[in-house]
């Protein structure tokens, strides 16, 4: 029973990966977008931006926050996949060694079975 209470925590563990952080953003702004809170995190985004735009205009700018939020969101739920993927390596392989013992002992008992068959038809 104790390997099924691990299976339980680990795949917990697994799921609420990255979690909490996620809802806290989401519960303090109303939205992912203001991941970037404060002005110097913004101004070094549009610092490192410059050197790629041409002209630089307030709707670009925007539509390139969008788009790095967006970018950061998938690199998050990204890690959280890899995860939970992980997760269930780890519990597909304590399952196969348990698999694999109760065939081990499903065979020695079918062989031990059968000699006792036999020995039963042979006594008759």
């Amino acid at each position: 029973m104790m390997d099924v209470r691990h299976s339980q925590i680990r795949i917990g563990r697994a799921q609420g990966y990255g979690r909490r952080r996620d809802e806290e953003e989401l519960l303090s702004s109303g939205s992912v977008a203001a991941r970037y809170r404060n002005a110097e995190q913004l101004g070094r985004r549009q610092e490192a931006r410059k050197q790629y735009q041409f002209e630089s205009n307030a709707s670009d700018d925007e539509l390139e926050d969008e788009l790095d939020d967006n970018l950061d969101e998938i690199g998050s739920m990204t890690q959280r996949l890899k995860t939970l993927g992980m997760a269930m390596n780890q519990e597909l392989q304590s399952q196969n060694k348990r698999i694999d013992t109760i065939e081990q002992k499903t065979v020695g008992l079918d062989g031990r079975l059968f000699r006792n068959t036999e020995r039963l038809k042979r006594i008759k």
